[in-house]
């Protein structure tokens, strides 16, 4: 049986997640507070250390602070939140559309610099269908924006595929490439444990900057050359583009509905990859909204997906 977007609903998590770390960038301790919102609600930041009139960013491409070395939003007020990329990723892989997380702090804990530690305590804590349909985005151009050192570009698919390569020169790095249909699944199984990294002869400069303030071999992998500084190496041989990837899903959950189409990136960044969404949603003609349970709903649904699927896991 074919499963069609009827049957694809909001999500959210049945009980309170607690995580504590330390912001990899800011280096300052902070207490985080993932719990369930209702339908409709998306992924909404509450900031617990200033006002409440002040306190709320909701997670959309329209409220990126421009960065390069994170994904930071920010707040009609000015209010913001740093280093959201991983835990958004973790929200997109899991299929949850709807959480309120609150934090203490300016910066979401790093932990081991990878989404796993997200993902183990939510899939503990249960995750659960909500009585209202999954509203999906369809790409139906190719789109692309560049810069001098790379690029990114949207490809009409069926469903939510990721392209990324990455190339850095004279550093066992090297070239890398990988592809992944994203689900649940595959997610977990193959993206979700991959750790951030850098180079070492950048972390001087980095924390002149104010970056990197909070960052270690615990986590983050330090490349010098063509060693890797971290005793216990590496998770797989491709940790590096696979954290690229893993940066590019929590990205592009900033679209504010689950993506169908072909994400694929040269040296890509959270820079390009905001400015790929702007120009996504510039024009009209360049995407479709699709209402779960239409009657031609179907037409934009993967014919290999199964009864078993409906778990279905995209960009949200």
């Amino acid at each position: 049986l074919l499963v069609y977007l009827r049957f694809i609903l909001q999500q959210t998590i049945k009980k309170t997640v607690r995580l504590f770390g330390t912001g990899v960038h800011l280096g300052k301790p902070v207490r985080l507070y993932i719990k369930p919102a209702p339908v409709d609600h998306g992924i909404v930041f509450k900031r617990l250390d200033v006002d409440d009139d002040k306190s709320l960013i909701k997670a959309n491409f329209k409220n990126i602070l421009f960065g390069e070395l994170c994904t930071t939003l920010t707040n009609d007020k000015g209010v913001s939140v740093k280093t959201v990329e991983h835990l958004l990723a973790a929200f997109s892989g899991l299929g949850i559309s709807n959480a309120l997380v609150e934090i203490d702090n300016e910066e979401i804990p790093i932990l081991d610099g990878s989404a796993i530690k997200f993902v183990k305590p939510l899939v503990k804590a249960g995750i659960c269908k909500q009585n209202s349909p999954l509203d999906l985005c369809y790409v139906k151009k190719t789109i692309e924006v560049k810069n001098k050192n790379g690029w990114v570009k949207f490809e009409p698919a069926s469903d939510l595929k990721l392209t990324v390569e990455i190339d850095y020169p004279n550093t066992c790095i090297g070239k890398q490439k990988f592809s992944l249909k994203v689900t649940k699944d595959t997610f977990q199984r193959e993206l979700c444990d991959n750790r951030t990294f850098c180079l070492k002869k950048d972390i001087e400069d980095m924390r002149e900057r104010g970056y990197a303030l909070g960052g270690s071999l615990d986590n983050a992998i330090v490349v010098d050359g063509f060693t890797i500084k971290n005793p216990k190496g590496l998770r797989r041989k491709d940790e590096f583009v696979r954290h690229k990837m893993l940066d590019a899903l929590g990205d592009l959950s900033l679209s504010g509905l689950p993506l169908l189409g072909h994400y694929i990136s040269f040296c890509g960044g959270h820079r390009l990859n905001n400015q790929l969404l702007i120009k996504l949603f510039s024009d009209k003609s360049n995407y479709e909204n699709v209402m779960a349970g239409n009657d031609n709903s179907h037409k934009f649904v993967n014919k290999n997906l199964t009864s078993s699927d409906q778990n279905y896991s995209a960009a949200i």
